[in-house]
């Protein structure tokens, strides 16, 4: 004999436990795969008071989207406001073809119109105006797209 026996007995355990937590792998990556691609999704912001920290918000959202490879598109609507500051728009649009801006001042049809900017199959409406912060904007926008929420926030906070 090579080995003692107590030794012989604690390999094969070993082994059958390694063989065990194979196992278990294969069947978590078996029921975890996904059975179609994830479809295209699009973000609808409103927004009324166009100032920096609601432009950081885009930016961020923009960011996390290229670094994740996403296939999602941003549409801004702008509804309201009485002094538009030209270079919130022309900086906004000059991130590529994944962010569009709508001008409007009426907030309902802005809406309807909008939808049909948006690229993506499923449609996110993000309304900054009335329903939401942008800390919750942030934790919302960290939910959807897979990302630690105090990564999502410590990267706007570094800003």
């Amino acid at each position: 004999m090579f080995f003692s026996y107590t030794v012989s007995v604690v390999l094969l355990s070993l082994s059958m436990y390694g063989l065990w937590c194979a196992l278990q792998d294969i069947w978590k990556w078996w029921l975890e795969r996904p059975l179609t691609a994830m479809p295209s999704h699009s973000f609808l912001v409103v927004v009324k008071n166009l100032d920096a920290e609601r432009e950081e918000l885009l930016r961020s959202l923009i960011k996390i989207i290229d670094e994740k490879g996403m296939d999602w598109d941003v549409v801004v609507v702008v509804t309201g406001a009485d002094d538009l500051p030209l270079g919130f728009v022309e900086r906004l649009l000059g991130d590529g073809d994944r962010i569009q801006v709508m001008l409007s001042f009426g907030s309902q049809q802005a809406m309807q119109e909008a939808i049909f900017l948006c690229r993506g199959k499923v449609v996110h409406i993000l309304d900054l105006c009335n329903r939401i912060s942008g800390e919750e904007f942030m934790v919302v926008l960290c939910s959807l797209l897979g990302v630690e929420s105090h990564e999502g926030i410590g990267r706007l906070m570094m800003k």
